[in-house]
């Protein structure tokens, strides 16, 4: 009657290098282990079971354990089956049990004296656990790696939802500008057509005037050629008696009425009107020498809609982005650089305010991978404080000489200079030191110089 035989792992497993019986041998005190294994630790003379270490008779190797033989190879057999497989020595056809460390290669016992003789070896395992560690060393930097990308992916994911709010919060404001410049010139083209509309109405009553008046003139004066008419149309002796007084009644003394002035002034309403009404606009308009750069800024950092004043909220705000961030301070730069010519601008500080005002170069990018920093060369970096009160501070800077200076407004002088060295463009820089602090660009005063005549 047939039955099934299944071998399990342990019972083949070689207390050794734990793996299945490779020609395995019997000791004198009965334990099993695999030739090579036993050859390996009697290397160094001693003939010890690895087990018991009982020392084995000098003399003859230990015999093959003939039946555990055959059972691994029915072990074999049955992984065979359940379709397992292993890599045998191409050239002996047995089991690659040891490692090469000289020719870094694996290689089975018969390998030993034939291509490997007096060669440094150890057991396969060994030699997998330390090319493990020695991948898991080297697999560090690349896991390092895919954890910044996937930080980068995941900042990638964020920026894309930053820039569709980015967008629609930009074009909200520039449809409110858009609004107020267009309410404005509604309001100057009403007023503009209405000062019209009095001209006429002022020239319509001056036209009936003048009409009443000439007309009273007309009726006056075709009354005296009437009677003129009559006197002439008397007899000989009455016409001769009356001629003096016909000839003076005869001298026209009435006015002819003046026409002129009566138009619209056509000229005043439509000449230079483009003009005209964009000078006017001025006194809506303000001009800031330097706009903050909301990309730049601290998360904390809260800017006024039109990127000309800055407040620290001490909270997340949520037109902010990390992204192009440089330092984990509280700060924002200046959106445009300068390369050349001389250039200035003023802030006004509120009370109970500590910040920095000065120049930076332009920020790049270190390049230690994951590090997450940036690099930013600061100059003319002076720390302003006010303790009360509103004071204004003015930084002059000349790309040509290369230097800048801080200049308080209130008195006037110079308290802080410097000359920088850091090529590429200057951006204006501003950062802050506690919570609350705020400042504001101060507009600059816009003058229209109208040239007449030819150069």
């Amino acid at each position: 009657m047939a039955t099934n035989f299944t071998v399990s792992v342990d019972e083949v497993s070689c207390p050794v290098c734990c793996d299945v019986f490779t020609n395995p041998v019997l000791l004198p005190c009965s334990h099993s282990v695999c030739k090579a294994c036993l050859q390996q630790c009697w290397r160094d003379g001693t003939r010890k079971c690895p087990l018991c270490r009982t020392v084995a008779p000098p003399g003859a190797d230990p015999p093959v354990n003939l039946a555990l033989k055959n059972l691994c190879e029915r072990f074999a057999l049955q992984q065979e089956a359940g379709g397992a497989s292993e890599t045998l020595c191409s050239l002996h056809q047995e089991k690659l049990l040891l490692f090469c460390q000289v020719d870094k290669q694996p290689i089975c016992v018969d390998c030993v004296s034939n291509l490997h003789n007096n060669h440094k070896l150890c057991h396969i395992k060994v030699a997998v656990r330390d090319h493990q560690m020695k991948i898991q060393t080297a697999l560090k930097p690349l896991q390092k790696k895919l954890k910044v990308f996937h930080e980068i992916k995941d900042t990638i994911s964020q920026t894309t939802q930053h820039i569709k709010h980015q967008v629609q919060y930009t074009e909200k404001q520039i449809t409110e500008e858009f609004k107020e410049l267009h309410q404005f010139l509604h309001r100057e083209e009403a007023a503009r057509i209405a000062a019209l509309k009095q001209e006429e109405m002022q020239k319509s009553a001056a036209l009936n005037r003048k009409m009443e008046e000439t007309s009273k003139k007309i009726e006056a004066l075709s009354t005296t050629i009437s009677a003129i008419e009559k006197d002439m149309g008397k007899e000989d002796v009455l016409f001769l008696q009356n001629f003096n007084a016909t000839m003076k009644r005869a001298q026209c003394t009435i006015q002819e009425p003046d026409a002129s002035g009566l138009l619209i002034d056509v000229a005043k309403h439509v000449g230079n009107l483009k003009y005209t009404v964009w000078e006017k606009m001025l006194g809506m308009v303000q001009y800031t020498p330097v706009i903050l750069d909301p990309n730049t800024a601290y998360h904390t950092l809260r800017l006024s809609a039109d990127l000309t004043s800055v407040q620290d909220c001490e909270q997340e705000q949520p037109n902010n982005n990390d992204l192009e961030s440089i330092y984990p301070i509280k700060k924002v730069l200046g959106s445009k650089g300068f390369s050349s010519g001389k250039h200035q601008w003023d802030v006004e500080i509120k009370e109970n305010t500590v910040f920095h005002m000065g120049i930076a170069n332009t920020p790049t990018k270190r390049n230690k991978l994951g590090d997450g920093e940036w690099s930013l060369e600061l100059s003319a970096c002076y720390y302003l404080v006010s303790r009360g009160g509103n004071y204004n501070f003015r930084l002059d800077l000349d790309c040509d000489q290369r230097k800048a200076a801080i200049i308080d407004l209130h008195g006037n002088k110079v308290i802080d200079e410097t000359k920088y060295t850091f090529a590429g463009p200057i951006f204006p820089y501003f950062g802050f030191s506690y919570a609350k602090d705020r400042l504001k660009i101060i507009p600059s005063k816009v003058k229209i110089t109208v040239l007449t005549g030819g150069r």
